[in-house]
């Protein structure tokens, strides 16, 4: 895939992308719809040309990216920082994974909306 040229300007030492490109980041949406309809509260925000999601009261926990850095975001899939496996623990990232996978994920390490 071609990357695009981004087009941004900068604001008060800012820089603002061109909203055009969120509209191909639909799997963080995805997955923030997952999260309110299982009844959770979540904050999602635009970082850099696309979004940051945060599950209120698990910020210190994980966040998940989806922007033209984050490993995926060819495909429309997502990054998560947190919320690691023990196989897992030396990544500081996780890459390419699906809306269901951090659903999945986040459910298996607390069960019953439990820290």
């Amino acid at each position: 895939m071609k990357l695009q040229e981004r087009e941004y300007k900068i604001v008060n030492g800012r820089m603002f992308y061109n909203k055009e490109f969120r509209k191909n980041y639909k799997e963080i949406q995805k997955l923030n719809r997952m999260f309110k309809k299982a009844g959770h509260k979540t904050h999602l925000k635009y970082f850099m040309d696309g979004y940051q999601l945060h599950v209120v009261g698990y910020e210190e926990v994980f966040d998940v990216i989806e922007h033209f850095g984050s490993y995926g975001h060819e495909q429309d899939l997502l990054e998560i920082m947190g919320l690691y496996t023990e196989e897992e623990m030396g990544d500081s990232v996780l890459g390419d994974l699906t809306a269901q996978d951090i659903f999945t994920k986040f459910n298996e390490v607390y069960k019953e909306g439990g820290k």
